[in-house]
């Protein structure tokens, strides 16, 4: 039996969560970006980049509302990230952080990669938590936001799917179900549970 591992900081994996999103902003695969991200962290670093890139459209929105000029390319992905994980997800469910901590640890992110930018950082996370009402309302107004999909994509749904294109954006935007599968030849059921 192995020793149960440690769970790595939240700052450690925004900051690798941020890495991947930079990366796939710049074209590169998640995958890709995934395989630079050290194992310890690879697990957590890929549930924060599937929900960040989820969210991204609300979160592009969100920043521009919050800075309109776009800062350099990891603090920006760090804001993305820190604004696309305060928010429910697009099934409603709650965020998977409280407030709080997503600012305080996306501001010690922040403060080991990038020290002259915590502070942004910072002024930026608590803008939202004072104004998010206001804020939401505005980022509902644009499709992208809205459905977290580009627009073109949005636009060519529309055009092909009249009747359909809204619960076809919804679904793609689902988590997909995971399934466990136990090899039988190596253990039961039971002995797995």
């Amino acid at each position: 039996m192995t020793a149960p591992t440690s769970s790595l900081p939240l700052a450690t994996l925004l900051a690798h969560t941020a890495d991947a999103v930079a990366a796939v902003r710049a074209g590169r695969s998640l995958t890709e970006a995934l395989e630079a991200t050290p194992a310890p962290a690879r697990p957590g670093t890929q549930a924060l980049a599937f929900q960040a890139l989820r969210r991204l459209g609300h979160a592009q929105a969100l920043r521009r509302a919050l800075v309109p000029k776009a800062p350099p390319a990891w603090v920006d992905a760090l804001l993305l990230t820190a604004l696309a994980l305060s928010s429910p997800d697009a099934e409603g469910g709650a965020a998977p952080y409280p407030p709080h901590t997503l600012v305080s640890q996306a501001v010690e992110a922040a403060k080991r990669r990038a020290k002259p930018h915590a502070g942004l950082v910072n002024a930026v996370l608590r803008r939202l938590l004072r104004e998010r009402d206001a804020l939401e309302a505005a980022a509902a107004t644009d499709a992208v936001a809205r459905w977290d999909h580009p627009a073109w994509w949005i636009e060519r749904l529309r055009a092909d799917w009249p009747d359909d294109w809204q619960a076809l954006l919804r679904a793609a935007n689902r988590r997909a179900p995971m399934t466990l599968r136990v090899n039988a030849r190596r253990a039961g059921v039971e002995d797995y549970l």
